[in-house]
């Protein structure tokens, strides 16, 4: 249903996005002497996932039988590049096409996959990211967005430009821990009206998140998060036609271990640590 509301595109960047830059060594919980590196998810004991880090513990891949990404940084530990590389079968109309991405058991390489675009970064002299442009190897479109800084430094808009014209935007909200707790996309009209199109709100637990040792990878939410989704509200907003909004809701329940890592989510995810 997103994919309706954001173009295909937009969704790569926004999972690229970050309120702050934590250091490496606040990057899951300050004082916490414990920070494992998840290495990589299974789902019904079959990998989904897998991540690779460099010397610094900096995410260098995520790879999946789906797609790949290849972060890159500058000497400041700043991810400046981004390189995805899917398997467009997925997308395919064709179920037979389809299918057989699907069950395919051999995953995505820089290889065998096709190079679906680039997320460039750019920082303010103080360090902010204040643009991220997506390029796509397969058409000349400009995409890219803006940001602006709530006084905790952190993100609290995402503004949105389709060929060099500015078509919405995302608010972000969040908790005394830094959690993001709402994020609302609005889309501009024709006249420049904006129109609050759907908001997704979260609750947490109170335990360690094991992808906030991602945080470089400047995504406000799963990356940034403190504490674990338990709950995701996600509502479609009602224009002049319907009558109710359409609202989606998921909850998740982890197991954890003596520190307070997930070792598994719904009973069927499990989270492997190096």
């Amino acid at each position: 249903m997103r994919i309706k509301l954001i173009t295909f595109c937009l969704l790569f960047i926004t999972v690229f996005l970050s309120c702050k830059k934590d250091e490496i060594s606040d990057a899951v919980n300050p004082g916490n002497a414990y920070i494992p590196l998840l290495s990589k998810v299974l789902i019904d004991n079959q990998p989904y996932s897998e991540y690779l880090y460099n010397d610094a513990k900096l995410i260098i891949e995520e790879r999946s039988k789906f797609d790949i990404t290849i972060h890159h940084y500058n000497n400041k530990n700043q991810i400046i590049s981004s390189d995805l590389y899917a398997n467009y079968d997925i997308l395919s109309n064709d179920l037979n096409v389809y299918q057989s991405a699907m069950d395919r058991t051999e995953w995505v390489t820089i290889e065998n996959g096709k190079k679906s675009g680039t997320i460039t970064y750019e920082y303010s002299n103080n360090d902010q990211l204040i643009k991220t442009t997506y390029t796509c190897p397969s058409s000349g479109s400009s995409e890219y967005s803006e940001f602006t800084y709530d006084v905790n430094k952190r993100i609290d808009r995402q503004i949105l430009y389709w060929e060099n014209n500015k078509t919405g935007y995302i608010d972000y909200s969040y908790d005394g821990k830094g959690n993001l707790i709402e994020e609302a996309l609005y889309n501009l009209t024709s006249l420049g009206v904006a129109e609050l199109s759907s908001t997704t709100r979260y609750e947490f637990d109170n335990e360690q998140n094991p992808y906030k040792l991602f945080s470089r990878l400047i995504n406000p939410g799963i990356n940034t998060n403190r504490n674990n989704i338990i709950k995701e509200t996600f509502t479609i907003h009602s224009d002049a036609d319907q009558r109710t909004d359409k609202v989606q809701i998921t909850e998740n329940s982890y197991a954890y271990d003596g520190n307070g890592y997930p070792l598994s989510k719904d009973g069927n995810v499990v989270y492997v640590y190096k």
